[in-house]
C-alpha cells in the first residue's frame, strides 16, 4: 500500500538533493507534454479597409498611389468592386468570373488542407521518434534520482537502448489513448491512467515487449487508477499558485516535484509485479 503523503515526502527529498538537474529535466518534460503549436492567419483587414475606400476626399496623389498598388478590384464571389478616382463602382460577376472565383477558392482550400496534413504528419514523426523517447528518458532520470543523484544524460537513454522498441511501444500507447478518447473522452482518460507506467517500465527494461509493457502497466494500475487521479488532484493548489506567478513556480518547484512524485508512485507499484519488469518475456499477449 502507498499513501500520497509518503510519496510526496520521498519525492521532495529526492529532487531537493539534485535540485537544478531535476528542474532542468522537468522543464524538458513539460515542454514535450505542452509544446503544441498553432497556425497564425495573417490579418488582411487593413488591406480590405484600404482597398474598399471612398476616394471622394482623397487627393489625386493618394488616388494615383492606390491605383499604382493594383488594389483596385475586389471580388466576393457575387459582386465585383472597382476603385476609381470617382469612388467605388459595383457590378455583378458574369458566369465565367464566378466559376473562376469558385475554382480559386477550391484550390486555396486544397492547398491549405495539404499544408495542414503535412504539418500534422511532421508533428507525429517528431512525437514518435524524438519526443516520446525523451519522455521515457525523463522518467528514467526521476526513477534513478529517487535512489541517488541522477545525471541529465539519462534523458537520452532511449536513443542508445532498444530505441525502435521504445518508440514503437510509446507510439501505440498514444494511439490507443487517442482511439479510446473518441468514445466521449472519459475512456481515454481511464486508459491514460492504465498506461501511465509504460515509460517507467521501458526505463527499467527497454527490451521488454510491447505486449508485456502494456499488460504490466495495466496490472500495476489495477485498483490504483482512482488513487493516482486523487494524487494528481492533490497538486491543484500548487498549480494555482504557479499560475499566479506566471509559471515561474512551476519551473522551479511544482514540475520537478510532480515528476519526482510520479517516479515514487512507479517505485511503490513496482513491488506488485516484482521480477516481471526485468523479464521481457513475462507477458506475450494483452
Amino acid at each position: 500500500m502507498w499513501s500520497r503523503k509518503e510519496l510526496k515526502e520521498k519525492a521532495y527529498a529526492a529532487f531537493k538533493v539534485n535540485y537544478w538537474k531535476s528542474v532542468l529535466v522537468a522543464l524538458i518534460l513539460t515542454m514535450i507534454a505542452g509544446g503544441a503549436g498553432g497556425f497564425s492567419v495573417p490579418n488582411n483587414s487593413n488591406y480590405f479597409d484600404h482597398s474598399i475606400t471612398d476616394t471622394t476626399d482623397m487627393t489625386d496623389e493618394e488616388v494615383q498611389e492606390l491605383e499604382d498598388e493594383g488594389a483596385v478590384t475586389i471580388e466576393d464571389g457575387e459582386k465585383k468592386y472597382t476603385v476609381t478616382s470617382e469612388g467605388i463602382e459595383m457590378s455583378d460577376l458574369d458566369d465565367t468570373e464566378k466559376e473562376a472565383v469558385v475554382a480559386a477558392t477550391i484550390i486555396a482550400a486544397i492547398v491549405v488542407l495539404v499544408i495542414v496534413l503535412i504539418a500534422f504528419a511532421f508533428a507525429i514523426v517528431i512525437d514518435v521518434f524524438i519526443l516520446n523517447p525523451i519522455e521515457m528518458g525523463c522518467s528514467k532520470f526521476f526513477v534513478k534520482n529517487a535512489e541517488e543523484p541522477a545525471d541529465v544524460r539519462n534523458v537520452l537513454f532511449a536513443f542508445d537502448h532498444s530505441y525502435k522498441n521504445i518508440a514503437k511501444t510509446l507510439f501505440f500507447r498514444d494511439l490507443y489513448i487517442v482511439l479510446w478518447s473518441l468514445l466521449f473522452v472519459i475512456p481515454g482518460i481511464v486508459k491514460s491512467y492504465e498506461y501511465r507506467m509504460i515509460p517507467y517500465i521501458l526505463a527499467d527494461n527497454p527490451d521488454i515487449s510491447q505486449e508485456a509493457a502494456f499488460e504490466l502497466s495495466k496490472k500495476m494500475m489495477n485498483g490504483n487508477k482512482w488513487k493516482a487521479f486523487v494524487l494528481d488532484l492533490s497538486f491543484i493548489g500548487w498549480h494555482i499558485l504557479a499560475a499566479l506567478t506566471c509559471g515561474i513556480l512551476s519551473i522551479f518547484f511544482v514540475n520537478p516535484y510532480v515528476s519526482a512524485t510520479n517516479a515514487e508512485l512507479y517505485i511503490a507499484l513496482k513491488n506488485t509485479v516484482d521480477g516481471e519488469i526485468t523479464d521481457s518475456r513475462a507477458v506475450e499477449s494483452v
